[in-house]
């Protein structure tokens, strides 16, 4: 997915336990300091990781340990902290995610609803779409890492649909407009809507 300018940072918070005192670079396994190139690497390894992931999926358990296992996977070779829950406050654009001691029961809470649902089975397609970007929004606004949240929801959107022989088409999706309807949904007025709208247009039969 093309990502916007910008939307990839998180807001800087103040004694951040994730980056390297002193700057503004994450804690990395592969002893980079410099922020743009910690990125140029991230993408050239989760990228490979990613193709692991096709070749061999995580286990599809729909639950917050099938999100960590999803994140350990995509970022094990370069955080340390890959697949662990955070245990900071982040924000963007000015606005908190979850609090972090609140991920676990907020997982527990948002995927008993989404097994509750039957996983979406047997749904038509563009009622398919909705409910996957309803659910897309809460896993979302939970936030459950520091970094690499909106490919780790991907891949498990990605595993949901295809119980249901759907695929989404991501690359097609801007940075920008996932940007705005992740916002719309993450406001105290949540808005769905957009979220939805985007993946019925970018839903196929696989």
């Amino acid at each position: 997915m093309t990502v916007a300018a910008g939307y990839e940072h998180y807001d800087i918070q103040d004694e951040d336990p994730y980056l390297i005192p002193g700057s503004t670079c994450l804690i990395n396994s592969l002893g980079i300091t410099d922020t743009q190139l910690l990125n140029e690497a991230e993408e050239k390894i989760s990228a490979a990781a990613y193709a692991e992931l096709i070749q061999s999926p995580a286990v599809p358990t729909f639950d917050l340990h099938h999100l960590c296992l999803i994140h350990q996977r995509l970022f094990g070779d370069i955080y340390p902290w890959a697949g662990i829950p955070r245990y900071t406050e982040i924000a963007k654009g000015g606005v908190l995610f979850l609090p972090y001691r609140l991920i676990e029961a907020k997982a527990i809470e948002v995927f008993d609803d989404l097994h509750a649902e039957n996983l979406l089975r047997d749904l038509p397609m563009a009622d398919f779409a909705t409910r996957a970007g309803y659910f897309l929004a809460r896993i979302n606004a939970m936030h459950p890492f520091r970094e690499g949240n909106g490919r780790t929801q991907r891949i498990l959107l990605d595993q949901l649909a295809e119980l249901s022989g759907f695929a989404f088409a991501w690359s097609a999706i801007s940075g920008e407009q996932m940007a705005m309807a992740c916002r719309a949904a993450r406001q105290h007025e949540a808005d769905f809507n957009k979220l939805s709208h985007l993946l019925r247009l970018h839903i196929m039969l696989i």
